[in-house]
């Protein structure tokens, strides 16, 4: 744990954690009005992928396949995108967007990482996509969820 990392000092709603294990965090982003955005992140401190354990690599696959299918089905998307660039927090996460059919073009592709942050999605309107991805992420994978 590094004292100045925003994720290792979990300043994130707790509401929004879909997933949790000895490894991994899945929780719905605060920073969009993108409904269905996830973020997985390890629970430990690691800058990228090379810093992991070998059971955090056995684990992280089924799980980016279980929450990708899971916001497939809870959001109808056409493509889901993720991406990976701890510029801003120096901590692993990855970021696991749906894409619709009816977003702007400008936000298409590699767009998405200009899209706006503010405001923030309805409270309520998360809540209640964390709950189904819950369900969801339990049915797809068997994993122990929160």
């Amino acid at each position: 744990m590094e004292k100045d990392c925003l994720i290792c000092k979990q300043g994130f709603n707790r509401d929004y954690v879909v997933y949790e294990d000895a490894e991994w965090l899945i929780r719905h982003s605060e920073e969009t009005n993108i409904l269905g955005y996830f973020i997985i992140q390890t629970q430990g401190h690691i800058l990228d992928l090379a810093g992991a354990s070998d059971k955090e690599c056995a684990s992280y696959g089924p799980l980016l396949k279980a929450l990708t299918a899971s916001i497939k089905e809870l959001t109808d998307c056409e493509r889901v995108y993720t991406f990976s660039l701890a510029e801003a927090v120096p901590h692993y996460h990855l970021h696991v967007i749906p894409r619709r059919e009816n977003f702007p073009r400008a936000y298409k592709g590699r767009g998405i990482t200009a899209y706006p942050t503010e405001p923030a999605c309805a409270s309520e309107l998360v809540e209640e996509i964390c709950r189904r991805m819950r369900a969801l992420l339990n049915r797809q994978s068997r994993l122990a969820v929160n």
